[in-house]
């Protein structure tokens, strides 16, 4: 349509090109047989009229053609010099290492929690927000289904407390108890899952001196081969109410040199930063066992897999060497 339009418009112009001429030479002839006729004047006025026009359209064509061509080229190379600096450093390398968007004021679990599919891993690494006491029922739902969660709670103790204080309407003391409320309704729902649920829970309740970097939400979607993850920071809000940094990469087998490739993405950054600190917890655990030592900061489900609830993903159904069971 477009293209048609394009003919329509350059026929146009060289009708009006030749027509101006035609006139101007058709109306100078009709001048001259006229000689002294007392309305001769409009006749010379209608011939100069159809030069004018010829002309003016002539050089319009010519300056489209020839002149506004080079203008564009050169425009064009202006734009390109200045848009590769801020376009490919910015949005272009953005896609590139993985960034989406920014998500709205608040992430929506709920969403999430619904589009999760059998065979899914979530990694979950957020200091408790009450707000996530209102969605166990879509969480237990999830592992149903069969969706694989691991966890990373942090404790009470001086760190959570000290995130307390930095949120604004929460006292240490109430944040400690919605966080307790929040591991009783994981532990009901470690309760609650058997061997015919496909889905499988592991929480280990972790104490650090200082807060994590980040909270992180990262999907490993197993049947798109995607890695998909929100993130987003402490400060004075609660957590479920910041907006989320949301990233998207594919999903590898291997990431042991995935920094050190020229393909490298924030997701894998994100997807090792957790890997780390779930396997110090790990290995935590596996010290308490290997002394028969009573581990509590371990929450898992069903109860008949433990060792599958350690596991993350794509890692083999035996742990070998130091973190076996």
């Amino acid at each position: 349509m477009s293209s048609n339009l394009n003919i329509l418009k350059w026929l146009f112009a060289l009708v009006l090109i030749f027509g101006g001429f035609t006139i101007y030479k058709i109306f100078g002839v009709l001048a001259v047989d006229l000689g002294d006729k007392e309305y001769v004047w409009l006749v010379k006025i209608i011939s100069e009229f159809g030069l004018f026009t010829s002309v003016v359209i002539s050089v319009g064509f010519f300056h489209h053609w020839i002149i506004a061509t080079e203008e564009r080229k050169e425009t064009e190379k202006i734009f390109h010099s200045v848009l590769s600096k801020y376009i490919d450093e910015t949005v272009i390398n953005a896609k590139k290492r993985g960034f989406l968007g920014i998500t709205e004021k608040e992430l929506d679990f709920s969403e999430i929690m619904h589009g999760l599919y059998p065979g899914d891993y979530v990694y979950w690494m957020i200091t408790f927000d009450p707000r996530y006491r209102h969605y166990c029922r879509e969480f237990e739902l999830a592992i149903k289904k069969g969706v694989h969660f691991r966890m990373l709670i942090l404790k009470d103790g001086p760190t959570s407390e000290h995130h307390a204080k930095e949120i604004i309407g929460f006292g240490a003391e109430e944040f400690r108890q919605y966080n307790r409320l929040f591991l009783s309704s994981l532990e009901d729902i470690a309760g609650r899952i058997n061997e015919k649920d496909e889905g499988t829970l592991g929480v280990f309740v972790y104490d650090y001196e200082h807060l994590p970097s980040t909270p992180l939400f990262i999907i490993l979607r197993k049947k798109s081969k995607v890695l998909e993850v929100f993130n987003s920071f402490y400060l004075s809000e609660p957590i479920g109410r910041m907006p989320y940094l949301h990233w998207q990469s594919d999903l590898k087998n291997d990431n042991r040199y995935f920094f050190e490739s020229e393909q490298w993405s924030m997701p894998d950054l994100f997807l090792d930063y957790f890997h780390r600190h779930w396997m110090i917890e790990r290995h935590n655990l596996t010290m308490a066992d290997k002394d028969k030592s009573p581990y509590n900061d371990f929450i898992y489900a069903p109860a008949s897999a433990r060792k599958k609830c350690i596991r993350l993903s794509g890692e083999s159904d035996v742990l070998s060497g130091s973190e076996s069971m």
